[in-house]
């Protein structure tokens, strides 16, 4: 009898190890001023957030405005590997970009979880989620970051945790020593936080945070700032959400499966050899 309950075990030791902890990042479809975030499926956190940009400012008035892009990282280096985080299928790290057209254009931008779900609380983005900026390049910031509750009260108190890393996230892997200055994080001043881009571009960095309250809307103003004089081109950072999975992969369920079946035949056929006894 040694020899089933043996087999059981070890495939559930086996389905257990097959069910180990992915996470992907949250995708985005839509772009210009609205865009809706989705969470992959069978993720822990389930549901949505929308992306709004308004409050325009045109830094050049000869070219368009510039909103909001969804796009991802595909390429991804052993710096992004090394840290444990797991990308979406491609492999690729999706997120909501924030571009811009030239010297002086700015925006607001408002990002909303409030059809968010699976966390401890519905309608925010959970204390300890991590987020990153990314590739947020020279004079690149992000000013007035702001988040509310779940009660829509503005957060004066500290809100984000970090910075927990900076690294090029992207091959061909830069060299640590050629790496740029990594951008700056202030404040807080009554839950108030300002970031500025670092002294030269640096693609694809990845600037990762981590979330110390529940959050239902993170906002802040997008702007690029003086380059020494009119300039004309593309480029912007981006803001990505990652949540760890929470359905076991399609063969970790069989063997567990299995295993549970395994052990209801070698009940039964304990049971059945006893009454013939």
């Amino acid at each position: 009898m040694k020899m089933p309950r043996l087999l059981c075990a070890m495939l559930i030791l086996l389905g257990l190890a097959a069910t180990h902890a992915q996470a992907e990042w949250m995708t985005f479809f839509g772009s210009g001023v609205t865009s809706t975030g989705f969470w992959p499926a069978g993720s822990q956190l389930t549901g949505t957030a929308t992306v709004n940009a308004s409050s325009f400012i045109n830094g050049i008035p000869a070219t368009p405005f510039v909103g909001l892009l969804p796009t991802n990282v595909g390429s991804l280096s052993a710096d992004y590997t090394a840290t444990g985080l797991q990308p979406n299928t491609g492999p690729s790290v999706d997120l909501i970009a924030t571009p811009y057209n030239d010297t002086g254009d700015k925006y607001h931008v408002v990002i909303d979880f409030s059809g968010t779900t699976g966390g401890s609380n519905p309608g925010v983005l959970p204390a300890g989620s991590i987020f990153a900026l990314i590739d947020l390049d020279s004079t690149e910031n992000y000013r007035q970051i702001t988040a509310t509750n779940a009660a829509n009260a503005v957060i004066t108190t500290p809100w984000i945790g970090g910075p927990n890393g900076y690294f090029d996230m992207n091959n061909p892997l830069t060299p640590v020593a050629l790496m740029v200055p990594v951008p700056t994080l202030t404040g807080p001043v009554a839950g108030v936080y300002q970031m500025f881009g670092p002294s030269g571009n640096f693609d694809v960095g990845m600037w990762l945070f981590k979330t110390t309250q529940d959050v239902k809307t993170i906002a802040f103003n997008m702007e690029l700032g003086i380059q020494g004089g009119p300039f004309q081109g593309g480029g912007g950072g981006g803001w990505a959400f990652y949540t760890t999975k929470s359905i076991p992969e399609p063969s970790s369920a069989m063997l567990i499966a299995c295993s549970l079946m395994g052990s209801l035949g070698t009940f039964r056929l304990r049971a059945s050899q006893k009454s013939s006894s």
